[in-house]
């Protein structure tokens, strides 16, 4: 079961402070990538399917609270695709 959380709140609490996709592991999809853009469909980064997450920063740079969008290609070890878009919103309080 793969997880697309609606949200993140990078406020250094410990909950919620990157958005991760939850479920998937190298393990079970060893090809992967999982781009993130703006709302203008700019390219903000890549993250690893098995990494921190992304923590709502562009060139070491805050960004705002704002809606995303998520990019996501697994390839599982028999070679079937699963292609997921979406988005969600980073929120700072």
């Amino acid at each position: 079961v793969l997880e697309f959380p609606k949200y993140f709140t990078p406020n250094n609490d410990g909950v919620n402070d990157v958005w991760v996709v939850r479920g998937a592991s190298t393990a079970f999809y060893p090809q992967s990538s999982i781009h993130i853009f703006d709302r203008y469909g700019n390219p903000i980064t890549e993250i690893a399917i098995d990494g921190q997450g992304w923590d709502g920063l562009y060139n070491g740079k805050v960004l705002p609270s704002n809606d995303y969008w998520f990019n996501i290609e697994l390839t599982d070890r028999n070679g079937n695709k699963i292609s997921r878009k979406g988005h969600f919103s980073l929120l700072r309080k």
